[in-house]
């Protein structure tokens, strides 16, 4: 757990605190000018301590506020945790923490307490409501349909360099409405083809994530495959993003048994017919975050013959059957009292996914390394990864490319792979 810093920790922090108090009509606005001069939030050196930086996070709201929050998933997810101080009547809130280096995190504002875990949906929902970016800061993550926050990296974050090149010409994509019989209803699908496609030619890799408006952005995997494919670190690829039908995902993605049906008695037969696409079930991924972790397990598990590789960020594996016996089997429980399948895995969570929620029966990041344990003594070929974050698209950009690497990766992108076992 992060140690919470006292103000004047902050260098930076405490010389706006001396130079705001100066008797001059415009010393809050020159202090704050100065304060924020090299960007937000504010990250300095912690002396004799190397793997970790001080991170103060600071805003000046346009309104009076009473109370102010940082929603982030780096902190400790409570209101004593998140809650801002002021300073004085400068306008000014603040907070400092003691983070790793490699830490990379989205943030955001609110001019209210953090909510608990146990207040209501209503409490979470007016929270959610009044939450906003840093407006200092102008790098941002798509968090909703029309909303976003802000992202800041540490120096020592790893780079995510195939997100942020710009996306290979040539790409085609193809968006359809989808009814399937199996799950009985609707959802949109993009099916984006490689430069150079010919139908009846193959067989391409295939790619097939959940969630897929957010794989479209914040995730662009696109863009990321795209790279990936032009410098040869994997084959021509098909990218298949499945977006969920109105208020069905949980429903769909959790250990739902009509979902691999659909996936290999639907999905899959379209694709062939109609872009004659060969497929190989070993260069066949299915790929999620969260949930979308989960549904991808579950239908591989489920149909071994179709579908070779699970890419699984930030799984919630813990989560037991959704729409069936509140006591139903976790899904790692099934795999270890199950035959192996012929399956390779790519598992990631963050280090600081370690909320337990009311009611649960441990964290997210103690379920994926339990995962990892479980698949790993059943003979499961498991690649595994933890990064210095939480549960965020900020961080899945950058694992959605290594996680590709390990599951399609050419011979020579593997050669480069060195993934780091649960610490």
């Amino acid at each position: 757990m992060e140690k919470t810093e006292p103000a004047l920790d902050s260098p930076r922090l405490a010389r706006f605190v001396r130079d705001s108090a100066r008797k001059s009509p415009s010393a809050v606005d020159r202090a704050w000018g100065e304060l924020v001069r090299d960007g937000v939030p504010l990250i300095e050196p912690i002396p004799r301590v190397n793997s970790e930086c001080l991170v103060t996070f600071v805003w000046r709201p346009k309104d009076r506020v009473s109370a102010a929050s940082v929603y982030t998933g780096v902190v400790p997810y409570t209101p004593e945790g998140t809650a801002l101080r002021a300073i004085g009547r400068t306008g000014v809130w603040y907070r400092s923490y003691r983070l790793s280096n490699r830490t990379r995190a989205s943030y955001g504002f609110a001019g209210l307490q953090f909510p608990a875990l146990t207040d209501p949906g209503p409490v979470w929902g007016r929270f959610f409501e009044a939450l906003g970016p840093d407006p200092l800061n102008p790098q941002r993550v798509r968090w909703g349909p029309h909303s976003f926050l802000s992202e800041s990296a540490l120096p020592g974050a790893p780079a995510q360099p195939w997100s942020a090149l710009h996306e290979p010409a040539g790409w085609r994509e193809d968006s359809r409405s989808f009814r399937s019989r199996f799950l009985r209803n609707t959802r949109r699908v993009w099916v984006d083809l490689p430069p150079g496609f010919r139908t009846g030619h193959g067989p391409y890799n295939l790619l097939i994530v959940f969630d897929g408006l957010a794989y479209q952005d914040p995730i662009p995997t696109r863009r990321i495959v795209g790279n990936l494919v032009a410098a040869g670190r994997i084959d021509p690829t098909v990218v298949v993003l499945l977006d969920n039908a109105p208020g069905a995902r949980d429903r769909d993605l959790g250990q739902n048994p009509a979902l691999p049906k659909f996936l290999a008695g639907e999905l899959l037969p379209w694709l062939r017919r109609r872009y004659r696409l060969e497929t190989n079930p070993e260069r066949t991924v299915l790929a999620g975050s969260s949930m979308g972790g989960v549904a991808a397990a579950w239908s591989a598990f489920q149909c071994p013959e179709r579908f070779g590789a699970v890419l699984a960020q930030s799984g919630a594996f813990l989560a037991p059957i959704m729409g069936g016996a509140a006591d139903g089997p976790t899904l790692m429980e099934r795999f270890a009292r199950a035959p192996r399948r012929s399956v390779r895995f790519y598992l990631d969570a963050g280090t600081h996914e370690m909320i337990v929620p009311p009611g649960g029966v441990g964290s997210l990041l103690g379920g994926v390394r339990h995962m990892h344990d479980v698949l790993v003594s059943r003979g499961y070929r498991v690649a595994y990864a933890e990064f210095e974050g939480a549960h965020d698209y900020a961080c899945w950009r950058g694992t959605l490319a290594d996680g590709l690497l390990q599951l399609l990766g050419t011979k020579r992108a593997r050669r480069d792979l060195n993934p780091r076992p649960p610490g």
